[in-house]
């Protein structure tokens, strides 16, 4: 939803409703306030939690929000004239959770008059979406002056009873302590400071530093001669790539400044590479005006033309930091640090200002980067869960972005990102699993079982680098451990087509061809398409042929017809008597190859006959059979016969009869001697047994 740019919010306000009590005029109805209330911004806006943050007896709001700011603190300040009670409950730890989650409390007022409410909590593990609020329970006490008792009931369903409290003040109750002690209310270390936000305007221009500084891509450009460079900065120098076409107003609008304010860029240490994508527009005629600009001296930085690969490399980059994955417009602009990092991106025109402003922003720490990335001006949480999570989100883009370069055939470039997230989570199992398939695929054996042994330590569910471990073990020759592996990949994954791969090559490997088959169907099953798991089916089959049926089978135009492949071994088994492992053949044959007569009729023969009745199934004989006569529009007798026999077998006799009638009709000159006897079975009202 986010990628495609929509949001749950339809740039609604943010809603407040009072509850009117008893009010008559309200008639029941909650009243909105929203307004009033001074919490209606226009922000996207998540979660609310409720908590005492100033310790003054009312409850102030934290909200969460996707856009920025990200929180908000609504402090209440509101005069209060009217009296409050907090409490902190903890359970025992034996009948009730030390946090007391489910405890339902009651205050008792003094000289309450009858019939009015009571006033009651229950202490909650979660508040809404996405929220858990304070588990300190605050109670407004309007004008009440004396607190007759607090009234328990523990999750463990015991009542307890606390007396002695008085209003404005702050307890905490420990289950089977039946007295409350007073918490002193203490200043808080950390000081917030109100701001006031300024809505920002819209606008078409974006700049995006970036927290994350990941290499810059590694690709080629050309200049309008059609000669290649590599994209590479000067080292020490920033370098800015410049996407323009000759057609786009700003960009040679943003061109003009740049060469116009050349030699403060150059101070800087900003060099330009501007790049025009006019050759890759559906009009190739636009590139002789990119040209003529080109070679008409104005620009005094290097100009070129961007390829296909650069710019989607460009695209892949935005998208890995940037989750709306809109199409890069035009001017783009990318800037890549002193050390070959991309440090901002710009979609739109740029300013020398901004540029000049920007160079210095991959030096400054991490916490200063989030600081520059947000859009509005605010105060950064500084606690050690919150560094955590920005440590997490950094180890998680390398690690994305690597396997991004990995998977489009560029895994060299991948393996500096792989160890950079480990260096900065070392106990991160998916940089240890795809950094040990690179060095599995570099032949760097040690290593990749290494890496791939810490992956599957670390994540012992992680069904996808067992696999890959048992792969890298079975290149080392450990077979039995590699088994081992794919089938707890399988256990945790059950139908997953690269472990039952997996299994199949080691099983060819031992020559157990039946059993390599039987995982190479199962993959085939998950991916019908993979072709690398149908040459090794085909591999095994020609393996098990040799042994069923003396030779190898015989291989068509060097390319295998599987369904015939298995058809032929079934016949073998089915000549052996292993009528069991020559159904299997049969079903598998028809699997690849639905309307493959000798298999349809094979193993119709078998449903419909065979003594053994874990191997009898009329119902499918007759699918079966059916479907092998509609074939030759029923004028092949060996398949009538089976027809008939399918038809005995599900008590449909009389077809069965007329049937059998046929097959013995086509038969002709040859000895028809068994087709009677079994036409006398079915005249008995008896299926056949064979």
């Amino acid at each position: 939803m986010i990628v495609e740019g929509r949001s749950f919010s339809g740039n609604e306000r943010n809603c407040v409703f009072l509850n009117t009590g008893e009010a008559a005029a309200a008639k029941g109805r909650f009243a909105n306030v929203s307004a009033v209330s001074g919490l209606d911004f226009p922000d996207d806006a998540r979660a609310v939690a409720l908590v005492d943050w100033d310790h003054d007896g009312d409850e102030d709001l934290w909200i969460s929000n996707r856009n920025a700011p990200r929180l908000r603190l609504m402090r209440n300040d509101s005069p209060r004239t009217n009296h409050f009670l907090s409490l902190r409950l903890e359970g025992d730890g034996k009948t009730t959770n030390r946090d007391a989650i489910g405890a339902r409390v009651e205050v008792i007022i003094a000289n309450t008059a009858a019939g009015k409410p009571r006033s009651i909590k229950t202490l909650r593990a979660g508040e809404g979406f996405l929220a858990q609020s304070s588990k300190w329970l605050s109670f407004g006490l309007g004008g009440a002056e004396v607190i007759e008792k607090v009234i328990v009931r523990w999750p463990g369903g015991k009542l307890e009873e606390f007396s002695g409290l008085e209003v404005d003040h702050r307890y905490h109750l420990a289950q089977g302590k039946g007295t409350p002690r007073v918490v002193p209310t203490e200043d808080r270390k950390m000081k917030l400071i109100p701001s006031i936000q300024e809505k920002m305007p819209s606008s078409q221009v974006a700049r995006i530093p970036l927290v994350e500084l990941l290499p810059a891509p590694k690709t080629l450009f050309t200049d309008f001669e059609g000669k290649e460079y590599e994209l590479e900065s000067e080292d020490g120098r920033l370098l800015l790539v410049n996407l323009w076409a000759s057609w786009c107003a700003p960009c040679l609008s943003e061109l003009s400044e740049f060469a116009q304010r050349h030699d403060e860029l150059q101070k800087k240490g900003v060099d330009v590479l501007a790049l025009s994508v006019d050759s890759l527009g559906q009009d190739p005629s636009t590139r002789t005006n990119a040209k003529l600009l080109a070679d008409s001296g104005k620009f005094p930085f290097e100009i070129g033309e961007a390829t296909e690969a650069l710019v989607a490399s460009f695209q892949s980059f935005h998208n890995t930091h940037i989750s709306l994955h809109e199409k890069l417009p035009l001017p783009s602009s990318f800037l890549i640090d002193r050390k070959g990092r991309l440090s901002v991106i710009y979609k739109g025109g740029v300013s020398v200002d901004t540029l000049i402003e920007d160079a210095d922003h991959s030096e400054r720490d991490r916490s200063e980067r989030i600081a520059q990335a947000a859009p509005i001006p605010g105060q950064l949480v500084s606690h050690p869960k919150v560094e955590r999570a920005a440590v997490k989100s950094a180890v998680e883009l390398q690690v994305e972005y690597g396997l991004g370069l990995q998977n489009s055939g560029r895994p060299e470039q991948a393996v500096p990102l792989y160890l950079e997230a480990l260096k900065l989570d070392p106990e991160n199992s998916s940089a240890h699993h795809y950094l040990g398939l690179v060095r599995h695929n570099e032949g760097r054996e040690a290593d990749a079982i290494k890496h791939l042994g810490e992956a599957v330590r670390i994540k012992p569910d992680y069904a996808l680098a067992h696999n890959s471990f048992g792969i890298a073990l079975l290149g080392k020759g450990e077979t039995e451990r590699a088994v081992k592996h794919f089938r707890k990949s399988l256990q945790l994954e059950p139908g997953y087509a690269a472990a039952h791969n997996s299994l199949g090559v080691t099983f060819h490997r031992q020559k157990k061809y039946a059993d390599a088959l039987e995982n190479f169907h199962q993959a085939l099953a998950s991916e019908p398409n993979w072709t690398a798991t149908h040459k090794n089916l085909g591999l095994s089959l020609q393996g098990l042929a040799g042994e069923v049926l003396g030779q190898p089978f015989t291989v068509q135009n060097g390319h295998p017809d599987h369904a015939t492949m298995h058809a032929a071994i079934g016949n073998g088994y089915r000549d052996q008597g292993a009528i069991p492992e020559a159904a299997r053949h049969y079903q598998w044959a028809l699997n690849l190859g639905p309307d493959l007569p000798p298999a349809l009729n094979n193993l119709a023969w078998i449903r419909a006959t065979h003594p053994d009745a874990e191997l009898r199934n009329g119902a499918k004989a007759v699918e079966l059979a059916e479907r092998c006569c509609k074939l030759s529009n029923y004028q092949i007798g060996p398949t009538l016969d089976t027809l008939a026999a399918a038809y005995a077998e599900v008590g449909r006799f009389d077809d069965a009869i007329r049937w059998q009638n046929k097959a013995i009709e086509l038969a002709g000159a040859t000895d028809t001697t068994e087709l009677q006897k079994q036409l006398e079975f079915y005249r008995a009202g008896k299926p056949l047994r064979k």
